[in-house]
């Protein structure tokens, strides 16, 4: 905000404008971060006035924020919960929601790690504690990340034999360091940004259950549907603050928003149309 309008000592016949800046309070798994700081990034060079600031915490975390009226919207890979229903329906709001993109679960390792691909088979077997092959590290518990793994992979069992790095780049800093580990970070992490993974760290490919050919976390295999860990990012707003949450969720479904994430490697929840020019001679 410019406040040399209040300023007495601002020179004569310069007249000087305050210009209101709206905030934007949004909340995400922190497994989103790098897609949707790109994505403020070009929103808020579009909109001057306007001011986006991210809080990245737990995803079984978000719906307190927004409930507590202290974000106006929050980004997750789940829809609302029963109880999450009861509380907007008691308070009588309209919730607002809309699937915007899709990531997947990439599965890292060392140069060095003894495989270039790990089966579905595989992977189960360590995070029910029946195999020892390898340890498996993500971000942390009770994340987005965490969270698909023990719902896809541990039915019936109070937790994934997986341990918590603390972030995205203690993922990759233990695999860099460790044969033996396996990571499991959100694919925006380094297709949006492609020095993200080091020299020393590759990317495996994931046999799905009784396939033969190994899948990635790329466009195509997430279009058809075809690697095994994916996860569809929403944003839900619940009216409990002004429209701006709703403005911002609007950009990132816009022909532009759904290209910065088509860029990005990710895959968009429409596809942008390609448009191309027939010029007859």
């Amino acid at each position: 905000m410019l406040l040399g309008a209040c300023n007495p000592e601002a020179p004569k016949g310069k007249e000087q404008v305050v210009i209101p800046t709206d905030t934007i309070f949004v909340a995400s798994d922190s497994s989103q971060k790098v897609i949707l700081n790109s994505l403020i990034e070009v929103y808020e060079a579009l909109n001057p006035t306007r001011k986006i600031l991210p809080i990245y915490d737990r995803e079984k975390k978000l719906y307190d924020y927004i409930r507590t009226d202290k974000v106006d919207l929050i980004f997750r890979s789940y829809l609302l919960t029963t109880i999450e229903k009861k509380d907007i329906e008691k308070r009588k709001l309209i919730p607002k929601i809309n699937a915007l993109w899709t990531d997947g679960l990439a599965v890292i390792a060392a140069n060095h790690f003894s495989k270039d691909n790990l089966s579905e088979e595989e992977l189960i077997a360590v995070l029910t504690n029946h195999s020892t092959a390898f340890h498996v590290i993500v971000d942390n518990s009770n994340t987005s990340t965490y969270d698909l793994i023990f719902d896809k992979y541990t039915v019936g069992q109070q937790r994934a034999n997986a341990y918590a790095a603390g972030s995205e780049d203690s993922v990759i800093s233990a695999v860099e360091q460790h044969d033996n580990y396996i990571g499991l970070i959100g694919s925006s992490y380094f297709t949006v940004d492609k020095e993200s993974l080091p020299k020393g760290v590759k990317l495996l490919g994931l046999i799905p259950k009784g396939q033969k050919k190994a899948e990635y976390p790329f466009q195509d295999q997430l279009y058809n549907g075809v690697y095994p860990l994916t996860r569809q990012i929403h944003a839900i707003n619940v009216g409990t603050r002004d429209g701006s949450g709703s403005a911002f969720a609007s950009f990132i479904l816009s022909e532009r928003g759904q290209r910065i994430i088509l860029k990005a490697g990710l895959l968009p929840a429409k596809i942008p149309p390609r448009t191309i020019e027939l010029i007859s001679e």
